[in-house]
């Protein structure tokens, strides 16, 4: 009898190259398993409830804050009965960062860590060399970048549409060492949020005046096809970028550090993998994402196909590394630290939402008190909703 399993990834190269070139080699060792994947878009990858997909397929590849949402609703099983103690033990010492904890939620395994990210810092080496200039180290250093590259013609962008501007929210708050939630369920303490809106308000007014309506892929396809933008301080990496088939090679690195913990609390991004509770075959379906998790898979298959490995094998491996100019080497230290956001039933809604004020925030002239205010109050209301559980 065939196994038929369908499954939803988002549409980039990144997230559904790996997939579809998978399913002819997992045919190959496993002949009664057919497999089959469409995709969404970036915007609902971070986004669209998971509900109606959780209906209609029996793989999801989702963003690691709808773990909550999809556990209180019943849309995606526990994976845990069918991961083996070996199994576990390579999940355990060879995830990257936070990723695998990310789909753990409430004693359940609810998604695999089958790709990495997180906010890092993206420029042109060929522009900041012919600007005479070198990547910054700090906040105020990236000011100055500003200045310095509009005096040569180009610009510092920012990926500030809505879903990425309340992430660097998150991520300056972390990265100053203020991580959300703060005491009492508020997202962010009163007088240091304010800090982190003035800072971003004071980036935003110095950089390319697109940023608050570009997502990372937008600002990427704009640095490998034009000469305007040399340096992006905050964006979730992606491999495709640094790889010798891109029209221009992207260089990527640390984070600036905006408080004194280095490049550390940047916010967690990446991919998992699930299996919905839809699913007729879900140990089958289970085998099949531990089979593209596997660290020996990662950084041979799933990388080569251009996807971007979850496990540290992959991004320790040197053959990786050079065939992206450094991308691994150069953004593993952020990876390692990286901020994990809350997860609770209500949040993801609360993160579009937020993301929407603070974007409109920018574009005006608002009161700062006023715009954290507000965000603690939305938030509170998710956290007591959710019994306090982030």
């Amino acid at each position: 009898m065939t196994i038929r399993l369908s499954g939803i990834t988002w549409d980039h190269a990144r997230g559904y190259a790996p997939l579809a070139a998978s399913i002819a080699r997992y045919r190959a060792i496993q002949q009664d398993v057919e497999i089959s994947w469409t995709v969404r878009s970036l915007r609902d990858f971070g986004e669209m409830p998971l509900e109606g997909l959780a209906e209609r397929f029996d793989m999801i590849v989702f963003d690691h804050p709808f773990v909550g949402q999809a556990e209180a609703r019943g849309l995606l099983a526990d994976l845990t009965p069918f991961i083996t103690p070996d199994q576990r033990t390579w999940l355990d010492e060879g995830a990257l960062g936070a990723s695998w904890e990310s789909y753990r939620w409430k004693g359940g395994t609810y998604g695999l860590p089958i790709d990495a990210a997180a906010q890092v810092a993206v420029w042109r080496p060929d522009l900041l060399a012919k600007a005479g200039r070198h990547p910054p180290a700090t906040f105020e250093q990236l000011l100055r970048l500003c200045g310095d590259l509009r005096e040569q013609g180009l610009w510092v962008a920012l990926t500030g549409c809505p879903t990425d501007i309340i992430c660097h929210v998150l991520t300056l708050a972390a990265n100053m060492g203020h991580p959300p939630p703060r005491p009492n369920g508020l997202l962010l303490d009163p007088e240091h949020g304010a800090t982190v809106l003035t800072m971003l308000r004071r980036l935003v007014e110095l950089s390319h005046p697109d940023s608050l309506a570009l997502n990372p892929i937008q600002v990427f396809e704009r640095m490998a096809s034009s000469d305007e933008i040399a340096y992006v301080p905050y964006a979730f990496g992606y491999t495709n970028y640094a790889r010798a088939e891109s029209r221009r090679r992207l260089r990527f690195g640390d984070i600036v550090a905006a408080g004194r913990q280095g490049s550390a609390g940047t916010l967690l991004g990446g991919a998992g993998f699930g299996v919905t509770t839809r699913c007729q075959h879900p140990a089958e379906a289970a085998a099949y994402g531990l089979h593209l998790c596997h660290p020996d898979y990662q950084r041979t298959h799933y990388f080569d196909d251009g996807g971007q490995p979850g496990m540290l094998q992959a991004w320790l491996d040197p053959r990786c590394d050079a065939a992206t100019d450094g991308f691994f080497s150069g953004t593993l230290r952020t990876l390692t630290s990286a901020y994990l956001r809350p997860r609770m039933p209500g949040f993801v809604h609360f993160f579009e939402e937020a993301g929407k004020q603070v974007n409109a925030f920018l574009k005006s002239q608002g009161n700062v008190e006023q715009m954290v205010r507000r965000l603690n109050h939305d938030f509170q209301a998710v956290y007591k909703a959710a019994g306090a559980q982030s």
